[in-house]
């Protein structure tokens, strides 16, 4: 008995003992464990202070400065009134932002729904995945490049290969320095670059909805177009939701750099997006620095709004499709 009870005041004593010693090595383990995370926080973080709040310090710093620039503030709504009021450049950059975003996005989302829905379909996964890598090639080449094949094919010369197709085919070329023609290559553009991500996201979203309701629509003698309007649409109906929104933002921010140079400024003045305005007024003097950084707060208001309607149309419509 005597054996025992030492034994089990040795077992009841080494985990006191052991905890107790164990405790400040625990405590050292975590501070050393929170530097770590704080040194590979610490250059992210600086990266997104310097390039994001620090520049939407100066933007406002520069949008409600009567000067224009960062020295001699005085506070003052002069640049909005002049981007709103004084010039109409910026309210056309902001109708053709706003054309942009109507066409281009609702087209290329129904291409993209429909390839998808092809792709999901495709039961070779050799040739599933083939087409998967070709569909999103456009998504990963330069935008340099692409810039330069379109301005090969739009361009407003004889050397065009679109008008010298028109004039093969006889029905003579088209003038594509008219404002309206080259809002009409920018959408194509933009649709270019918005397919391929669409794409994938719709593929993987068709994958994952359950085969056995396409079977049991099947046996009851639902067509196919049926079948994706009444079960493909409603269970991916959150990612369309959430494509539409993210486009709508990504067109208000969109800007095809190569295009413009192929154009005459005139042209290109009638033809800018809002963020082409932008760029444009923050490479002349000082004073437009001012106009430009108002101009781009009254752009980013319009994302915010996009943004946080977004959040609650997904929220709402999260309980409404759960």
């Amino acid at each position: 008995m005597k054996q025992r009870s030492i034994k089990q005041e040795k077992d009841n004593f080494k985990p006191k003992f052991f905890a107790s010693s164990s405790k400040p090595k625990n405590m050292e383990s975590r501070k050393s464990d929170l530097w770590i995370q704080l040194i590979w926080i610490i250059p992210g973080l600086f990266f997104i202070l310097l390039f994001s709040y620090y520049a939407i310090y100066i933007i406002f710093a520069q949008g409600f400065n009567a000067n224009g620039a960062l020295e001699g503030f005085i506070l003052s709504i002069k640049n909005f009134q002049n981007v709103l009021y004084k010039s109409n450049e910026f309210p056309i950059a902001l109708r053709n932002t706003l054309i942009y975003s109507v066409v281009a996005i609702p087209i290329s989302l129904l291409i993209a729904l429909i390839t998808a829905k092809a792709l999901s379909n495709i039961l070779n996964r050799r040739i599933f995945s083939f087409l998967q890598s070709a569909f999103f090639l456009p998504y990963v080449t330069s935008s340099l490049a692409v810039a330069m094949a379109f301005s090969m094919i739009f361009s407003n010369n004889g050397t065009s290969l679109l008008n010298q197709f028109f004039r093969w085919i006889g029905t003579g070329s088209i003038d594509w320095a008219k404002p309206s023609n080259a809002i009409i290559v920018l959408i194509i553009y933009g649709v270019w670059g918005m397919l391929p991500f669409k794409i994938i996201l719709f593929t993987a979203a068709f994958m994952k909805i359950d085969k056995r309701l396409y079977q049991a629509a099947s046996i009851d003698g639902t067509p196919q177009w049926l079948q994706f309007w009444k079960i493909s649409i409603p269970q991916i109906m959150l990612v369309i939701i959430y494509t539409i929104t993210t486009g709508i933002i990504g067109g208000f921010k969109f800007m095809p750099f190569g295009l413009y140079p192929s154009y005459q400024s005139a042209v290109a003045s009638q033809a800018q997006t809002a963020v082409y305005y932008i760029f444009n007024k923050t490479s002349q003097s000082a004073g437009a620095a001012g106009e430009a950084g108002a101009a781009s707060i009254i752009l980013m208001s319009i994302i915010l709004v996009m943004t946080i309607f977004n959040r609650y149309l997904t929220k709402y419509l999260n309980k409404k499709f759960r």
